[in-house]
Order: C-alpha cells, then structure tokens, then sequence
C-alpha cells in the first residue's frame, strides 16, 4: 500500500529520484512526500527480489543509473574530490502542466559497501540549495529491504497548485517500469562504475 501525505509541487523530482527504488514484484511497505517550508522529504521502505549486494552494485552505477528511469536524461560520475570521495552528475527532466524544467545536481557519492548509499548535493553546481538521499539496504528472505529517505530544497520557483493527485499519478504511471530495471539491472549482476569507486 502506498501512503502519500501532504503533496509536493516537484512531482518530477520525486518521481526522478526516487521511483528507480518502487514496483512489483517489490513490495512497498510505506511511501511518504511531504513538503514543509519549500523543502521536501520522502522516505519509502521497499523490499526488492534481488540480493543485497547486486541491488548496491546497480545503485551505485552511475554511469548506468539514467537506464533505471525516463526522466533521467544524464548520469555519470565525475571527478572525484580532493579527499577521493566518488562525484556524480546527473540530470532528471519533466514536466508538471505547463511548467517543464531539466534539474542538474553535482553530488558527493558516499558508499558503505552493500549496506548504504548516501549523495550530498553540491549546491554551488546544482539546481538544489540543499539535497541530501539515502538508501539503507538489509538483506531480508524475500531480497533485499531498502529503507530509502531523500531531503531537497529546490533553487527555482515551482508552481504551487498541484496537490497530493499529481504526485500519486506520477508514481503509479513510472514506478513499475522504473523499479523492473533496478531489479532487471540487480539480477543481471551489475557492476559498481569507474575506479572512482573505492
């Protein structure tokens, strides 16, 4: 069952960000996008039918990670920072009625292997003032259980008549297929990107 609360106006962001990690036969435990203050917060707890190690290897692709959903235009990584922690690149694009907007983020990669994944916005190189996303994986009998949150501030004015509908909509038109490529890309045994990745 999906639990959506108090609707963002950024229906593309969060369908971008986070519909890669929703879909059967994944089961969804709970869903959550609230907006308070102009910032957005979404957190999910999904259970996917892939091990917990191929589901981190496909996650943390970036040079692959615009396969898992149409509204990535781009992904890739980029150099990594002076301390050696991995950079990724990406854009998502959409468009919520009239309004279109391609979204660019620079991000801090930071992986603990097969047991999280955190990027940190760059707000000098992004279209975010503050972005933070998380993914916490466990292994559970069915797969792997993912406890997925994703906090942002966009930069840029948004419209502010869509409601909880446009978010609803926008997920449960791209979830499944965006969710069937993550688990695709896990159970193909995908391999973590360049030698950027510790």
């Amino acid at each position: 069952m999906i639990r959506v609360s108090q609707g963002s106006p950024v229906v593309f962001l969060v369908v971008g960000f986070f519909a890669v990690c929703t879909a059967q036969p994944a089961e969804i435990a709970s869903l959550s996008v609230e907006r308070d203050k102009g910032r957005i917060y979404i957190s999910a707890d999904i259970v996917i039918a892939a091990p917990r190690s191929d589901v981190f290897a496909a996650l943390s692709d970036y040079d692959r990670f615009s396969e898992l959903s149409d509204r990535y235009v781009e992904s890739r990584f980029t150099e990594p920072a002076e301390d050696g922690t991995p950079r990724i690149y990406t854009v998502v694009e959409g468009c919520i009625l009239f309004f279109c907007r391609k979204v660019k983020r620079h991000a801090r990669l930071e992986l603990n292997e097969n047991e999280s994944l955190v990027t940190i916005a760059e707000p000098e190189n992004s279209d975010l003032e503050y972005g933070r996303e998380e993914w916490l994986l466990e292994s559970v009998p069915d797969g792997t259980r993912i406890l997925y949150t994703h906090v942002m501030d966009p930069d840029f004015w948004v419209p502010p008549v869509i409601g909880i509908w446009a978010i609803r909509r926008a997920l449960n038109n791209d979830a499944l297929t965006s969710a069937r490529r993550v688990e695709k890309m896990a159970l193909e045994g995908a391999t973590p990107g360049p030698d950027s990745i510790p």
